[in-house]
């Protein structure tokens, strides 16, 4: 039987294999020579840094808009109900 996880590892592995090429490879760059930098970062890398406050600004407007986080009231009702769980 195979393991569950395997998926993990071929996806960290796809993933770190990209990032080495943006990092290490031309083809990554896009041409030969050196990178066109912006803040000192080649274009990928700011392209990648904006794509993540993005999607960090994203996650905090639907959770804190959907009321989807926990506020300091329910935490004592969510710990009561995970100790009866782990009992």
């Amino acid at each position: 039987m195979k393991d569950k996880s395997d998926w993990k590892r071929r996806v960290f592995l796809a993933v770190f294999c990209v990032l080495t090429v943006f990092c290490w490879c031309p083809i990554g760059y896009g041409s030969y020579g050196p990178a066109s930098l912006v803040w000192g970062m080649p274009n990928w890398a700011v392209t990648a840094l904006l794509i993540g406050v993005f999607l960090f600004f994203l996650e905090m407007f639907y959770l804190f808009g959907t009321r989807l986080t926990l506020n300091d009231d329910q935490l004592p009702d969510v710990i009561k109900a995970l100790r009866e769980d782990i009992q």
